[in-house]
């Protein structure tokens, strides 16, 4: 791991980068959308729009 952390290599799961996404879920949601539904519309899995809504972005 310490090669890897010289190499510029990090280990471990990506952050979440699109905020955009994040914070549209919570809006949707405040919607009455279901997570089915508004995976669909910004183009994530139930799964993910579960964990964006877990993060708090508004």
């Amino acid at each position: 791991m310490a090669v890897a952390a010289v190499n510029g290599c990090q280990a471990g799961r990506r952050e979440v980068t699109a905020d955009h996404k994040v914070k549209r879920a919570h809006e949707l949601k405040a919607q009455g959308l279901k997570p089915a539904d508004i995976g669909e519309i910004i183009g994530t899995s139930r799964a993910t729009v579960y964990r964006y809504l877990s993060m708090g972005g508004t």
